[in-house]
């Protein structure tokens, strides 16, 4: 009896240690993210290729009635005798081991199997290279427990065979990649070795083809040094459908693109259309908000957009000391407001919302057509479009203020407008002009 209970205990120890020593080496060939998912499913092999078996075997020896016997005969006879204990755990004992043993071997090539089909060149060779020393090195052993054991240890000499490969495979499978150096290649921008440069980033990104930074890198090589904003497109897209690429990065990507079609390509409705993808590809985000109010300041044609590049003037503050002196405009600077004018009310009609076009609107007809309640109506619808910032808005406050009183010479309304500057916008630079106008006037009046 004793000797019995010696040999289940040794047999469930030997088991449990195939069983954890299975399931270490096959955690180990998987990588660190799809482990936790590797683990579910040897969870649940294990309950199926382990339990299962080894309850049914238990069972179909315990003998459950008159009619179903024990299985095995030496267990049968034990019953008859009397003496079955002692049979029963030498059997359960024997049986459980070749569960396991079967299982831990089944597993290990399983594994090994799927992990072989996924490598490519050098790690291919490799691992051929391990299976073939591991294989033929543990042969020897493997012959000597199936034949010390028989043929009940057949599982066990697969899986020693199959240990070895399984414990120094990590060392092949996960080598981690160094990530790519861009060094040498931005040295080489810099010293103008374009197309040397180009080479460079192809051999990095060649280790590592889904690396966002070194694609854009490319992208800004064709763009920037080669002036071939088509094949800088055509890079960013790439990159863009690229699944693997997050949403902030195809927004960096795509407003960079844009940037390129204005100040390179001079395309408007390029810039237009990568904002646009923007939108689509991140819809219900900031960043397709973000888009959306680019897309409203990009110039509708190209004489726009290259007005906007060509530097204009900065108005000087609406409420300065020269507030009350009148300048003539000379007739070739009368026929520019004009001409401004009229190319402002040809834009505003195609985009009643840009700001920027409709403030030079009202300045041109206000301090140089003489027209300034006309302009004062364009500040007016200003002021009223919404989710302005409050900078730009007493900007215009102060403007509709200065022109009351410096074309209109309308103090009252001025004074009015004056106050409700500094109620509204209290501690701005206009705010602050305007009340030492406001201490001017009562000085005045004193």
């Amino acid at each position: 009896m004793r000797l019995a209970l010696y040999i289940l205990i040794s047999m469930m120890v030997v088991s449990l240690g195939l069983v954890s020593a299975t399931c270490v080496l096959t955690c180990r060939l998987a990588e660190e993210p799809a482990r936790p998912t590797f683990r579910r499913w040897l969870a649940a092999w294990g309950l199926k290729g382990l339990l299962v078996p080894s309850t049914i075997w238990i069972l179909l020896n315990l003998g459950l009635s008159w009619n179903l016997q024990p299985l095995m005969p030496v267990v049968q006879a034990g019953r008859i005798t009397g003496s079955w204990a002692a049979p029963f755990m030498k059997v359960t004992g024997l049986g459980v081991f070749i569960v396991c043993s079967y299982w831990a071997a089944v597993t290990l090539l399983w594994v090994l199997a799927n992990v072989r089909q996924g490598l490519k060149g050098e790690q291919k060779k490799d691992f051929k290279s391990l299976c073939l020393t591991a294989g033929l090195g543990m042969s020897v052993v493997a012959l000597v427990i199936v034949l010390l054991g028989g043929s009940f240890t057949l599982g066990l000499a697969v899986a020693a065979i199959l240990a070895p490969i399984a414990g120094y495979a990590p060392g092949i499978l996960l080598v981690k990649k160094l990530p790519p150096m861009y060094a040498r290649a931005i040295a080489k921008i810099k010293f103008g070795k374009y197309t040397e440069a180009e080479w460079e980033l192809i051999q990095q990104l060649e280790k590592a083809e889904d690396d966002f930074q070194g694609w854009m890198m490319m992208a800004e090589l064709y763009a920037l040094h080669f002036k071939d904003v088509a094949e800088a497109e055509q890079t960013i897209l790439e990159i863009c459908d690229n699944p693997k690429v997050s949403k902030t990065q195809i927004s960096i990507a795509l407003h960079k693109l844009a940037d390129w079609h204005l100040g390179i390509g001079e395309n408007p409705d390029a810039a237009r259309r990568a904002l646009q993808m923007v939108q689509d590809r991140c819809k219900g985000t900031h960043l397709a908000r973000m888009a959306q109010l680019r897309l409203q300041q990009i110039p509708a044609t190209q004489l726009e957009l290259r007005e906007q590049k060509t530097a204009e003037p900065i108005p000087l503050p609406a409420l300065g000391d020269t507030l009350e002196e009148n300048g003539i405009d000379s007739e070739q600077d009368l026929r520019k407001a004009q001409e401004t004018a009229k190319n402002c009310i040809e834009r505003l009609k195609q985009d009643p919302n840009n700001t920027h076009t409709r403030e030079r609107l009202a300045r041109a007809l206000a301090e140089h057509l003489g027209r300034p309640d006309d302009g004062i109506e364009q500040l007016s619808q200003l002021l009223d479009m919404p989710e302005q910032p409050d900078s730009n808005r007493a900007e215009w406050l102060s403007l509709q203020a200065a022109w009351q009183l410096k074309y209109k010479s309308d103090r009252d309304k001025g004074r009015e407008l004056l106050r409700r500057l500094v109620r509204e916008f209290p501690g701005t630079a206009q705010a602050f002009a305007a009340e030492q106008r406001l201490r001017r006037f009562d000085r005045q009046r004193g």
